[in-house]
C-alpha cells in the first residue's frame, strides 16, 4: 500500500478534528522555523486567535482514512482586489513532521484552487519568511512567483509575496515584469521597514508626509 493512498482533503467541519487539533498541528510543524529563529505567529497562534483571524474563512484538513490523527491543514479566503475580482488568500499552510514529502501541501493547494475557481477568482495570493527555504521551496514548486516583498509587526522577518495566476493569458505570466515588480517592491519595503516591521527614519518620513 502506498502512503499517500487513503489520504483524505476536506473542509474542518466535515472531518472529526477541531480547530485545537489543527492549532496543535502548527505548533508542532512550526517548530522548525523557530529553531531557526523565524517567529511565525503560527507558532505561538492560540484557537481563539486563529478563529478571529479566520472568521469568514475556509479551513482544510488532511488525514488518513480510518485514523484520527490530523496530517496537514491550509486555510482559504476569497478577497476582492481594487478591480472588484475575486481571488484567493492562503494562509496557516502546516504539515506534520511525520507526513513530510507526501504530497499533502499540494493536495491541499489543489483543494483551495478549485474552491478559487469556482468562485470566479483568477489568482491566489500566498506570503512566507523569505529565510523559510521549505516554505518559499513549496510556493515554487506549486506554481507561485515571488511579486514582491513586506514586513509585518508580528514577525521578525520579511516576507516574500507569492502569486498563481489560474487564468491566462496576464501579464503576471510574463517573468520580466514580475520580476520588476518584486525588485520595486523588495527596494521599496527595505527602505521604508526594518525586519519587525517597524519603519526606518525615512519610513517615519514619509508616513508623516504623506499625512499632511
Amino acid at each position: 500500500m502506498k502512503e499517500t493512498e487513503g489520504i483524505v482533503i476536506s473542509r474542518i467541519e466535515q472531518s472529526p478534528f477541531t480547530i485545537d487539533d489543527v492549532i496543535e498541528l502548527m505548533h508542532e510543524s512550526f517548530e522548525e522555523h523557530l529553531d531557526e529563529g523565524l517567529h511565525f505567529t503560527c507558532s505561538t497562534m492560540t484557537a481563539a486567535q486563529f478563529l478571529q483571524k479566520t472568521r469568514g474563512s475556509i479551513v482544510f484538513v488532511a488525514w488518513r482514512e480510518g485514523e484520527q490523527q490530523l496530517l496537514g491543514t491550509a486555510t482559504l479566503t476569497i478577497r476582492r482586489d481594487a478591480r472588484n475580482t475575486p481571488y484567493g488568500y492562503n494562509e496557516y499552510n502546516a504539515v506534520s513532521p511525520k507526513a513530510k514529502r507526501l504530497g499533502i501541501g499540494t493536495r491541499l493547494l489543489r483543494e483551495r484552487v478549485c474552491v478559487v475557481l469556482s468562485q470566479g477568482g483568477q489568482y491566489i495570493l500566498s506570503d512566507t519568511a523569505t529565510a523559510a527555504r521549505s516554505s518559499v521551496g513549496y510556493h515554487l514548486k506549486n506554481g507561485f512567483k515571488i511579486v514582491g516583498m513586506e514586513s509585518y509587526p508580528s514577525t521578525n522577518y520579511y516576507s516574500y509575496l507569492f502569486r498563481k495566476q489560474l487564468r491566462i493569458p496576464s501579464i503576471w505570466n510574463c517573468n520580466i515584469y514580475v520580476r520588476l515588480r518584486f525588485l520595486w517592491s523588495a527596494f521599496r519595503c527595505k527602505s521604508i521597514k526594518r525586519a519587525n516591521g517597524e519603519y526606518t527614519l525615512f519610513g517615519r518620513v514619509l508616513k508623516r508626509v504623506k499625512s499632511i
